[in-house]
């Protein structure tokens, strides 16, 4: 019992080694490009220079207000709807934290806060934006997309 309490207080007093790989730096340049390429595409309301940072397939994933779409076609009809009645977004990214999780797989994780006009009404969304992203060739695509934030009471 005594050896049991002595590998306790050793195993938690063993100073802790992060695991985790390191990002090699051209990934964490390249998918930060992409993360800033999609702020500045909402900030424009640009449906074409969003829809170049999607991938275009079935497994693409965004879930947002806690509502899961799969597949590029159900994304992309409510990027172009949620767009089509915005006249102003302002998107600002805080701690912006870029991983990669394997040979052409990358997570970036940021603080958002999106502003969303429509005309008359301001959205405000303050949360947390979760990326996963793939390479495709010489560029990184959003594979998943995952935004939570509190609604307003």
């Amino acid at each position: 019992m005594r050896a049991l309490a002595v590998f306790t207080l050793v195993a938690c007093a063993a100073p802790r080694v992060d695991t985790a790989p390191v990002t090699p730096k051209d990934v964490a340049v390249s998918a930060r490009a992409t993360v800033e390429q999609w702020r500045q595409a909402w900030e424009v309301r640009s449906v074409e220079a969003l829809e170049k940072l999607y991938a275009h397939d079935l497994d693409v994933v965004l879930i947002t207000e806690g509502l899961p779409l799969t597949g590029w076609s159900s994304i992309d009809a409510t990027l172009k709807d949620k767009l089509a009645r915005a006249t102003t977004v302002r998107v600002t990214l805080k701690d912006v934290q870029v991983r990669a999780q394997s040979d052409g797989v990358a997570t970036a994780i940021a603080t958002m806060r999106r502003e969303i006009t429509d005309g008359a009404t301001t959205t405000t969304e303050n949360g947390t934006l979760s990326l996963v992203l793939r390479r495709e060739g010489d560029s990184w695509v959003i594979a998943v997309e995952h935004y939570s934030y509190r609604r307003p009471s």
